[in-house]
């Protein structure tokens, strides 16, 4: 993690690796192709994201396998689950780009392994880093830039502005 406790690429890949584990157990070439193609979808062909060595989360202990070589099962052990929900738990870098993109969604997509309370308070953090990317946007439409760019600005911010309002939405009761 980096100093401010947001993830680094590669972490983001291995909430990815653990969540998949924590949903049912997998295969080594199941896990790595659900790896790829989660990737591709959310940041399109991306050689900065190669998923780490499979073989270092059993390493690790992070998870077990069953059997050898490709047709080994690899499960979540409760280290994995531990390190899943801390990672689950990371905060997110503003400015939005291609590696908090993934971590957004990676949030999402697992949100449901995180207990009611813990999901309630990744969804304040997604609102609270939208609003300073709203505040940043809107500082820098205060600046002169052409009409062009202001009106860019105006529908990133009102987009910014509806994914706070379905943020808040989303809390678990």
């Amino acid at each position: 993690m980096f100093r401010d406790k947001t993830l680094i690429p590669t972490e983001a890949i291995r909430v990815l690796a653990l969540g998949l584990l924590a949903e049912r157990p997998r295969r080594y070439a199941e896990l790595a192709q659900e790896l790829r193609r989660f990737i591709g979808l959310v940041l399109g062909p991306s050689l900065d994201m190669l998923a780490p060595s499979l073989e270092l989360l059993r390493f690790e202990g992070l998870a077990a396998a069953e059997g050898e070589g490709a047709d080994a099962a690899l499960s979540l052990s409760e280290k994995g689950l531990g390190e899943l929900t801390t990672l689950l738990r990371a905060n997110v870098r503003a400015p939005v780009n291609d590696t908090n993109r993934l971590v957004i969604a990676l949030k999402f997509r697992f949100l449901h392994l995180l207990p009611a309370e813990g999901q309630k308070t990744q969804l304040a953090l997604l609102a609270d880093l939208y609003e300073t990317e709203r505040g940043r946007l809107e500082a820098l439409r205060a600046q002169d830039g052409g009409a062009a760019f202001a009106a860019w600005l105006d529908h990133e911010i009102a987009l910014i502005g509806e994914r706070i309002a379905w943020l808040e939405r989303a809390k678990p009761a």
